[in-house]
């Protein structure tokens, strides 16, 4: 019997390991999970636990002919992490698994459970007042929680000696599962933060903060693959060189920086846009007819003229070129070259201006040499 219990119990945990594993995954790039976190966010990680509350429901441990579960640990980590929105989902799913498994016959057991959960919430609100360390407020919900439960067992019809077969077997598996499950919870969302954290080091640029070079090919490679029409902008800085010669490479810094705060303000979401290398920049449009890419790059070009940038107290003046070109189904560095021919063409042509690849223009664009050039 003790073997069977101890064999339920460790089934509970491996239950509570994967879903907890899978939800912390899906949400990896929202962690950490907070009371005042997206409410999209708390709603599907309430559903997660509800999802386990009702496996643990569905495995309760049998004790002396008493079925006890644990679905007390998801709603505390409801409460933890996703406040009363993430208790009140994940309460919700218990009670309708409750009543579907009773066919609707119990309603003074639904009631009951029912009214467990609004002193449940009540319990974490109040506790969320006054406690402010998460290992504290858990063992709180936890215990309290515990009891709870306890007293509706005590005010059931109940052998004498259920205090010794059912209630502290129940409170001792309880408060152990809690310990595990709290532990579990914080290295999983530490491991996924640590997860997301690396995975935005390895595709964002650190001086500006725009995708880097691996994620733009990711992109275009995607955008190959569903055969997709698609253009792309490169800009480069004028006179960049001088920049750095004046003001030095922090100052260089603060201009690229400068720069790809004025991109952002002016490329919405579906468009991706990184740091080529250097003072080159690129902005790959998945959408042409959504997103014009000469519209969008004669934007850009007034803009950063216009834009002031203040420098150790003085203004500096700071202009970009563009090149622009379409994709029509050829490779993706076929498109790059063109784009960057259109740009040679803006630099030689008076700089602070845009140019659009023209198959035309081939002939003679392709007789220069563009690193031979000082921009």
């Amino acid at each position: 019997m003790m073997l069977a219990t101890v064999n339920i119990f460790f089934v509970n945990i491996c239950i509570i390991f994967l879903v907890s594993t899978f939800a912390f995954y899906l949400l990896r790039d929202r962690l950490p999970i907070q009371p005042d976190s997206m409410i999209s966010t708390r709603l599907y990680f309430g559903f997660a636990n509800g999802i386990t509350g009702i496996l643990l429901m569905h495995h309760a441990i049998d004790l002396n002919g008493a079925l006890i579960d644990l679905r007390l640990l998801p709603l505390a980590l409801s409460a933890l992490f996703g406040g009363n929105i993430s208790i009140t989902v994940t309460g919700l799913m218990l009670l309708i698994y409750r009543f579907l498994i009773d066919n609707g016959d119990s309603i003074n057991a639904l009631l009951s459970s029912v009214m467990t959960l609004l002193g449940f919430l009540m319990l974490s609100f109040i506790c969320r007042r006054f406690i402010t360390r998460q290992g504290y407020f858990f063992t709180a919900i936890v215990t309290v929680g515990s009891l709870l439960v306890l007293w509706r067992l005590i005010t059931s019809n109940s052998p004498v000696d259920a205090w010794r077969t059912i209630y502290i077997p129940y409170f001792v598996l309880t408060i152990g599962g809690a310990f595990l499950f709290y532990r579990l919870s914080l290295l999983l969302q530490q491991h996924f933060v640590l997860y997301s954290y690396q995975s935005y080091l390895a595709s964002t640029d650190q001086l500006t903060r725009l995708a880097n070079r691996h994620v733009i090919l990711e992109k275009v490679t995607t955008l190959e693959k569903n055969r997709a029409s698609w253009g792309v902008i490169l800009f480069d800085l004028d006179h960049f060189k001088s920049v750095n010669d004046t003001h030095g490479h922090a100052g260089g810094d603060a201009v690229l920086r400068h720069f790809s705060i004025v991109l952002n303000e002016h490329c919405p979401a579906p468009i991706t846009v990184g740091r080529y290398g250097g003072e080159e920049f690129i902005v790959i449009i998945p959408d042409c007819d959504l997103y014009e890419p000469i519209h969008l790059a004669e934007t850009i070009v007034a803009a950063v003229q216009q834009t002031p940038f203040v420098m150790q107290d003085h203004a500096v003046s700071i202009t970009v070129s563009a090149g622009i070109a379409y994709a029509h189904h050829q490779p993706a560095e076929t498109v790059f070259k063109q784009a960057d021919i259109a740009l040679y063409e803006a630099k030689t042509q008076g700089r602070n201006q845009y140019r659009l690849y023209q198959l035309y223009e081939k002939a003679t664009s392709l007789r220069k040499v563009r690193t031979e050039v000082a921009f």
